[in-house]
């Protein structure tokens, strides 16, 4: 199973969709948190670790993504870094 990556900036923050090419159905879609003005220092704090969750929670599904198509034997090689 091959996938379809479209990013693009929603404002200044990164979207991600990961899509299968074969019939187009969204198999993942993420977005940065958004900045909000006029925050205390306790709101942006929170915003900086939900920011930082995000980031870990897109990893997360990518790598069951990846997992899932291992599993259905649709991933033959195992790339290799030089």
């Amino acid at each position: 199973m091959s996938y379809q990556i479209e990013t693009r900036l929603n404002g200044s923050n990164p979207v991600v969709q990961i899509c299968d090419a074969s019939s187009g159905s969204v198999r993942l879609a993420w977005e940065y948190p958004r900045e909000l003005p006029d925050l205390t220092a306790e709101d942006e704090a929170m915003l900086a670790l939900r920011r930082e969750e995000a980031v870990h929670e897109l990893f997360r599904r990518l790598f069951l993504l990846t997992t899932e198509q291992y599993l259905k034997g649709e991933v033959t090689e195992i790339p290799v870094e030089r």
